[in-house]
C-alpha cells in the first residue's frame, strides 16, 4: 500500500486515477471495491479518501482486497471530515495520471467501463482535440440498505440515455446532465480549471462540469456502462446527498447562479450567469404564455422563432451592453417576472409579435 509521501513523483502513476470518497459506509464501499477490481482494464490507481470515518472499517476492506489491488491503491484517512469536494481534491493531488474518474462509494461500473472509456476518449481526441472527457450512459438503481443487505427495487435509464454526440453546454447550464460515475476526464484539463470548489457542500460536480465545459468538450459513449445508485427514502449516512439534502441543493443552486450573474455584471461580460438568467427567463415566458391549443411541434416552432427573433433584435441593437446590464439589474433586484415584462415591452416596441 502506498502512502501520501510516496506520491510526489512527477511521472504518471497509471493511466487512470480513480478517486473514491467514503465515510462510514462499509456496505457500499465493499461494492465499490468490487466495481474497481473487476474492471477488464487494469492500468489504474485507486485512491480511497476516508473523510473522517472509522479507519478500521476501511482498512479491513483494503486488506480483504489486497491480492486484487496489489500496489494500485493509496488510502488517505482524514481525521476530521473536509467535505466532499475538498476530499476529492486531496485524493486527486495525491496521484498523477492521464485520466481521472470520481467513483463515489455508493455507485458502480460495468466491468468494461474503463476499457471502453479510455479507448473512446483517445480515439475521439484524434478527431476532436478539444474533447477532454467522455461519459457513458447510465442506469439509475433504486435500492434500500438494511443492515449488511442491499435490496434493489427497480432500475431505469438515467436521463442522458437518449443523447448522442457532444454534451451540450447550454443544457448543463440549465441542470447537471450526468453523474460523476459516468465521467472519465483529463487530469491536465481538470488541473487547468482548479479541480473542485472545496467550499461547496453540494453541487460541486455541477460547478466543475460548467467550468470544465467552458473550455473543453465532453463526448457521449452510447453504451450503458455506469450505475447511479439512489436510496431516496434513507435519511441515514447511507442516503444520497441529492435526495437527503434536496433543500440544500436548491439553496446552493440559487447561490451559484447569483455568483455567476454578479461576476458577469462586475466584468461587464456576457458569461455563464447571463446565459443561465436568459434561459430561466425564456422558460418563465413559455410557462406564463397561454396560447390557443395547437400541435406541440407547431407550438415549439413558434416559440423558437420568437426566441430567435428576440436574439437577432438584441444582436442588431447598438446598445447591446446597456440592454444586457439593465436586464441583469432588474432580474437581481425585482425578479424574473419584472425582467420578463421588460423584455416583452422591449420586444414589442421593436415590432416583435
Amino acid at each position: 500500500m502506498n502512502n501520501e509521501k510516496e506520491m510526489e513523483s512527477p511521472d504518471l502513476l497509471a493511466t487512470v486515477g480513480i478517486i473514491t470518497r467514503t465515510k462510514d459506509r462499509p456496505v457500499l464501499l465493499k461494492r465499490a471495491f468490487e466495481s474497481v477490481v473487476n474492471q477488464s482494464y487494469d492500468d489504474w490507481h485507486l485512491v480511497i479518501v476516508n473523510d473522517g470515518g472509522d479507519p478500521a472499517a476501511v482498512d479491513r476492506l483494503v486488506n480483504h482486497y489486497a491480492p486484487q489491488l496489489r500496489d494500485r491503491i493509496t488510502v488517505i484517512h482524514n481525521p476530521a471530515s473536509l467535505g466532499m469536494e475538498a476530499a476529492s481534491n486531496k485524493g486527486i493531488r495525491s496521484v498523477k495520471t492521464r485520466y481521472l474518474a470520481i467513483h463515489d462509494d455508493d455507485d458502480s461500473w460495468a466491468p468494461e467501463f474503463l476499457t471502453i472509456a479510455v479507448a473512446e476518449i483517445e480515439h475521439i481526441r484524434g478527431k476532436f482535440p478539444q474533447v477532454a472527457g467522455v461519459i457513458t450512459l447510465a442506469n439509475t438503481i433504486y435500492e434500500r440498505v438494511a443492515g449488511n443487505l442491499v435490496t434493489i427495487d427497480r432500475t431505469e435509464p438515467y436521463w442522458t440515455s437518449d443523447k448522442r454526440g457532444f454534451v451540450m453546454l447550454n443544457e448543463v447550464l440549465g441542470e447537471n446532465q450526468f453523474a460523476p460515475i459516468q465521467f472519465l476526464f483529463s487530469y491536465d484539463a481538470a488541473e487547468s480549471i482548479g479541480f473542485f470548489r472545496a467550499d461547496l457542500p453540494v453541487l460541486g460536480d455541477w460547478d466543475f462540469n460548467i467550468r470544465f465545459m467552458s473550455r473543453y468538450d465532453i463526448f457521449i459513449i452510447p453504451q450503458f456502462l455506469a450505475f447511479y445508485h439512489h436510496r431516496i427514502t434513507d435519511q441515514s449516512g447511507y442516503g444520497n446527498s441529492i435526495h437527503a439534502g434536496r433543500s440544500q441543493h436548491e439553496l446552493y443552486a440559487k447561490m451559484l447562479k447569483n455568483e455567476w450573474l454578479r461576476k458577469d455584471l462586475q466584468n461587464q461580460q456576457f458569461g455563464v450567469g447571463t446565459l443561465i438568467a436568459m434561459q430561466q427567463t425564456a422558460r418563465s415566458a413559455a410557462q406564463t404564455t397561454q396560447p390557443q391549443p395547437q400541435p406541440i411541434a407547431s407550438s415549439n416552432f413558434v416559440r423558437l422563432r420568437r426566441i430567435g427573433k428576440l436574439v437577432m433584435l438584441w444582436m442588431s441593437s447598438d446598445q447591446k451592453l446597456s440592454i444586457l446590464k439593465k436586464f441583469c439589474r432588474v432580474l437581481l433586484s425585482e425578479g424574473a417576472g419584472s425582467a420578463l415584462r421588460q423584455i416583452k415591452t422591449w420586444y414589442i416596441s421593436r415590432g416583435g409579435r
